[in-house]
């Protein structure tokens, strides 16, 4: 995810981006390597998969739920948009 860490600068936080990445990427990450997520108020509109039946992690039973990289968020059935992220797939399935 993208959340800063705190510190306007890498190094303040106890380590240096590697050489390339500090111009190059936001918080050191490879551009291969950073993952989409959406926040509140997106649209998904493209790789995702819907959850037919949301398990006892669902806030909303009756809810629309879809996954996209990685993560389950809660959207408007008929216009895709972000209603509210519920964590990470994997954290989920356990």
């Amino acid at each position: 995810m993208a959340a800063g860490n705190g510190y306007d600068e890498p190094d303040q936080a106890g380590f240096q981006c590697p050489p390339g990445l500090d111009r190059k990427a936001a918080h050191c990450v490879p551009p291969s390597q950073a993952k989409k997520f959406y926040r509140r108020g997106d649209h998904i509109l493209e790789d995702y998969i819907w959850i037919g039946q949301p398990g006892g992690w669902a806030p909303d039973p009756y809810g629309s739920y879809v996954q996209a990289g990685g993560y389950v968020y809660q959207v408007n059935r008929e216009t895709h948009k972000v209603l509210r992220l519920i964590g990470a797939k994997a954290v989920l399935d356990n």
